[in-house]
């Protein structure tokens, strides 16, 4: 395949001008390249710094979720010098969320002993999800060069501008998962190697340098989650597109044996503890679904199995297309389906087979997997967001028709529709992240009738709430009482906050807990989004036969309720 677009395409345009001709057009078109470049990082800076101000809005407002202490509790661990905690998932997260809560442990601590709570303090949630946040925010970035080096300047800049105010990367960059570092060092380690396979094998450094830096990010993308499949799909994209023409006689370019070094190394220096022998004890364990210890998915009103081993016949194969459907805003939603539509006529150019290959191999292959989470799907979201992209520069190229009729005014119709391509491309979905902060999960386009909380009630609850309703039964619980839920580690940790580690938690889905038997008095944490086969029977006994004595609800949406027996 031939790219219909150059990395550097100034080099081009210099190289039809000979002789003093070529001397000047060479330093017009460095200039404008340099001009270019000082536009586009201030416009990466802008976006990283608006992308980072979404995501740090309202962190603390949203308590821990069950996933989220589990983190936390590895973390504490690793504090204690044992690194083998939460073996499923690699180090690298958790290695950023030590020091993450090392030093806001340490910021907190710098007035007297004793002092009033500090507004500048930070809390643990803040301190647990921001390394995410940050690199989420930057993600900006690996995004933009990636997008540049498939397509142009203007496409890339739109897509980084999708990822920076778009709901469901600020929803999931919010979360301490795997996930975000996972989709940085990913499209990181895309780039370089695209730039290796554009770079001459006359420039042999240069070319080397380039997998050097690509085996790096692969090697931190698998130390961030196991998923080495994307190693695959890059090398499946190379095999078949081809990203420059040879030079006669070029040395042949093919991936050296350093760039696999490199890999290796870096994944086990920022994943050490995949050497050791309980680490994979633990996750043979984890992989055959020994540790389950509930099952079910609730999807609408439906509760379907959700694991490896329900393939393929768990939840809905239709869960992340109606994922896309009702949870983008309705105009990018529309740039997407458009702009794969450009890419499927387009199929031969490089840029185009590339998202077309990792959109189709992402959204076909995770459809008939039987574990589905929303989480799964910010590492589609690049390849959405670039997509979307392809549609919007489209657009803005028919826009520029309108120059050849128009007058030169303010208000020229070129620029009266380039405004207002922004307006409904850009400012619109910007608007519909800041309209749902903090609660981002609960944004529900028109197509799906505003419906939050109803088809993905866990993705889009994710245990929110739940600190409030701990809080309601801590502040009124009798010493001693029962406290029924479905999170063990956030009740744990919210009761030694609020001080009432008398109080007798127990697992509602547990074989052992019998609602009648019970010790009175009891509180009975409810979730929506916790449903399960093992608990669905008692939370419907729980609403028949108990008072409702507390109702969280988040986004005007109820979320948690609690009962308490007479």
């Amino acid at each position: 395949m031939e790219s219909s677009v150059e990395l550097i395409p100034e080099e081009a345009t210099a190289a039809t001008v000979s002789g003093a001709g070529a001397a000047a057009a060479r330093a017009e078109s460095a200039a404008r390249a340099r001009t270019l470049d000082r536009a586009a990082l201030v416009a990466l800076s802008l976006l990283f710094a608006c992308g980072l101000g979404l995501r740090l809005a309202g962190v603390s407002a949203v308590g821990f979720a069950e996933d989220e202490i589990n983190k936390l509790e590895a973390v504490r661990s690793y504090g204690r010098g044992d690194i083998t905690p939460n073996a499923e998932h690699p180090m690298l997260m958790k290695t950023m969320i030590f020091v993450s809560l090392s030093a806001a442990h340490r910021w907190n601590a710098r007035g007297p002993s004793g002092a009033i709570t500090n507004p500048l303090d930070v809390s643990d949630e803040a301190a647990l999800r921001f390394p995410n946040i940050l690199f989420g925010a930057l993600t900006v970035v690996p995004l933009f060069l990636l997008t540049l080096s498939l397509f142009d300047r203007r496409t890339a800049l739109v897509a980084a501008a999708f990822w920076a105010f778009g709901v469901n990367a600020i929803t999931y960059n919010r979360v301490a998962k795997e996930d975000t570092l996972l989709v940085f060092f990913m499209l990181l380690a895309f780039y370089f190697y695209i730039r290796a396979k554009r770079t001459s094998g006359y420039d042999a450094p240069l070319k080397r340098r380039f997998y050097t830096w690509s085996g790096a990010s692969f090697g931190l993308m698998l130390a961030s989650k196991y998923f080495p499949h994307y190693f695959g799909l890059n090398m499946l994209y190379h095999h078949f597109a081809r990203l420059r023409r040879k030079e006669p006689n070029e040395p042949a370019g093919h991936t050296p044996a350093l760039f696999y070094v490199v890999l290796l190394v870096a994944f086990l220096v920022a994943n050490p503890a995949i050497l050791l022998p309980q680490t994979w004890h633990y996750i043979n364990t984890y992989s055959s679904e020994q540790l389950l210890t509930h099952h079910g998915y609730l999807f609408g009103e439906t509760l379907y199995a959700n694991q490896v081993s329900s393939t393929p016949f768990g939840t809905p194969f239709y869960f992340y297309l109606l994922f896309l459907a009702i949870k983008l805003p309705l105009p990018v939603l529309a740039a997407t389906v458009a702009g794969f539509f450009i890419c499927a006529r387009r199929w031969r150019e490089p840029g185009a087979a590339f998202l077309l290959l990792m959109f189709l191999l992402w959204i076909v292959p995770y459809s008939i997997f039987g574990a589905k989470w929303l989480r799964y799907a910010l590492s589609l979201m690049p390849f959405v967001y670039m997509l979307a992209a392809v549609g919007v520069a489209w657009l803005l190229c028919r826009v520029e028709g309108l120059k050849v009729r128009g007058g030169g005014g303010l208000l020229a119709p070129a620029r009266v529709a380039t405004a207002a391509v922004v307006l409904v491309f850009l400012a619109l979905p910007a608007w519909s992240a800041i309209s749902v902060r903090p609660h981002y999960a609960m944004y529900t386009n028109a197509l799906g009738a505003h419906r939050a909380g109803y088809y993905f009630p866990h993705d889009e609850f994710y245990d929110d709430g739940l600190r409030e309703a701990i809080r309601f039964v801590a502040d009124r619980a009798p010493r001693g009482a029962t406290v029924a839920h479905e999170t063990p580690g956030v009740v744990r940790h919210y009761l030694g906050r609020f001080e009432r580690a008398d109080l007798d938690a127990r697992v509602l889905s547990a074989s052992d807990f019998n609602v009648d038997a019970a010790p009175r008095p009891a509180y009975f944490i409810i979730q929506r989004g916790r449903t399960y086969f093992e608990n669905r029977a008692k939370m419907d006994e729980v609403r028949a036969r108990f008072t409702k004595v507390y109702e969280g609800t988040v986004a005007g949406v109820v979320a948690v309720e609690v009962y308490a027996t007479q």
